[in-house]
């Protein structure tokens, strides 16, 4: 049994990916095992699967974006320890993709500027601030600091802090400005 009373490898533990990222905000804690057993339900397969699926998936969606307003798309591909604070606001693209252990907050939206397929991708361990926005194709590197309100318009590489509207680069986590 793993410390949450559950045994390894089933098909269960993938559910729990996000429980400990989100320790102390219960409610978050149980929209990620909703969205992560709404991915588990789409999965691969024909219509008898996404009929199956359909009631998971409604589920996650009222919780979603009715109880936190949060729109995370069951298709959007999210490693694994998402950090989610308080939430309210939260929009992402389903193209988008996060990496590991990557922290949220509200009132951001990680979306295209011209086409769904024109979307973020932010790679793991990255922390994003209040009241952001990331729009198009993008990477924002390993370890960044995304500060509250930045628009983030272009590449951000690994373990910078940036800030502002147009975001831009203000310090590297080698403790050198860039």
């Amino acid at each position: 049994m793993t410390r949450h009373g559950r045994p390894p490898g089933t098909a269960f533990s993938g559910l729990f990916q996000d429980w400990t990222a989100n320790r102390g905000r219960p409610g978050i804690q149980v929209l990620l095992v909703l969205f992560r057993a709404a991915q588990a339900a789409r999965g691969e397969g024909g219509t008898l699967r996404r009929l199956a699926a359909a009631p998971v998936m409604l589920a996650y969606r009222l919780v979603a974006l009715t109880l936190f307003s949060v729109d995370v798309p069951v298709s959007t591909a999210v490693g694994r320890g998402l950090a989610i604070h308080h939430g309210m606001g939260l929009v992402v693209n389903r193209a988008t993709r996060i990496g590991e252990h990557v922290t949220l907050r509200h009132s951001t939206t990680l979306g295209g500027r011209r086409t769904d397929d024109d979307c973020p991708v932010i790679e793991s361990h990255v922390d994003v601030g209040p009241n952001s926005v990331l729009l198009g194709r993008i990477t924002v590197g390993e370890r960044a600091l995304i500060g509250a309100g930045s628009v983030v318009l272009h590449d951000v590489p690994a373990a910078a802090s940036v800030a502002g509207n147009p975001a831009r680069v203000l310090s590297s986590r080698s403790g050198a400005p860039c």
